[in-house]
């Protein structure tokens, strides 16, 4: 979930996210950060809350496509669970 801070003014808000930026040690975090700030333009949000830029957000829409392409219909997806658990 993302915070909306209200009632901040811009400069109270800049030096509340340097310090938190300034006290962050995950390598992986700064990164993610640095590619937000970089690309400033995002479309949405996967399921971890990651800002996905335009070219990642189609990127995802093809592999869901793929995916459903792929599993068959509902009831065969049923089928291959059922047998995969034994549940018949």
């Amino acid at each position: 979930m993302v915070k909306v801070y209200t009632g901040m003014n811009t400069e109270a808000l800049q030096i509340n996210l340097a310090q938190k930026i300034l006290s962050i040690q995950d390598k992986e975090l700064l990164n993610k950060i640095r590619q937000l700030i970089n690309n400033e333009t995002f479309l949405a949000f996967d399921s971890d809350g990651n800002a996905l830029s335009e070219k990642e957000y189609i990127l995802k829409i093809q592999e869901a496509i793929e995916d459903k392409e792929t599993a068959g219909s509902p009831e065969d997806v049923l089928k291959r669970i059922s047998n995969t658990y034994n549940l018949e």
